[in-house]
């Protein structure tokens, strides 16, 4: 049973290569589709002259006009060459410039960092002196009002020392005599 498939596959194919040969090599058409008509102006197809100056000419160089292919080959090589180097030099410094772009990037943080602490310090400290500036003005006038109360108990204890030292036998000063006795310890 396995050897009739093998022969009948075997014939079925010999068939196909014997037989659709010729099938291949006709067109096939596909006149069904449904296409608007495009008229072709028959036109001489333009071939490229091989003894045209401008193809013999195509490796010369423009300004000498007398370079052969070789020449302008090692030309471009070079060209190749210098604009390779200035290729790895640009990207040498861009990698560079990329690394100092990082590093000012962090010291930017940093010194962010040290700005907001700064300004933290600055708010405080500036908290801190209204408040003394406060207290300063608070004391000030807590003495300029009480100034004359100061005066009023310097006069009273004035006093109280002339009585004692009266009880004491002290002769009293003259108001006129107070007024040279100052004079004369300047």
């Amino acid at each position: 049973m396995h050897l009739v498939k093998v022969i009948f596959a075997v014939t079925i194919v010999a068939g196909i290569l014997f037989g659709g040969c010729q099938v291949i090599d006709e067109p096939i058409s596909l006149d069904n589709l449904p296409t608007a008509k495009v008229n072709m102006i028959n036109q001489p197809i333009l071939v490229a002259d091989q003894t045209d100056e401008a193809i013999g000419k195509r490796f010369a160089d423009p300004e000498t006009g007398s370079t052969t292919a070789v020449q302008s080959a090692v030309a471009w090589s070079q060209r190749y060459d210098d604009l390779t180097k200035k290729n790895e030099a640009t990207m040498a410094k861009n990698n560079e410039m990329f690394l100092e772009n990082n590093d000012l990037k962090q010291q930017i943080a940093k010194l962010k960092a040290d700005l907001d602490t700064a300004n933290t310090e600055l708010a405080e400290a500036n908290d801190f002196m209204q408040d003394m500036h406060g207290e300063l003005t608070k004391w000030k006038s807590d003495v300029l009002g009480f100034r004359n109360e100061m005066r009023n108990a310097r006069t009273s204890e004035l006093e109280a020392l002339a009585k004692i030292l009266s009880i004491l036998g002290a002769e009293p000063i003259a108001p006129a005599d107070e007024k040279n006795i100052v004079s004369q310890n300047n």
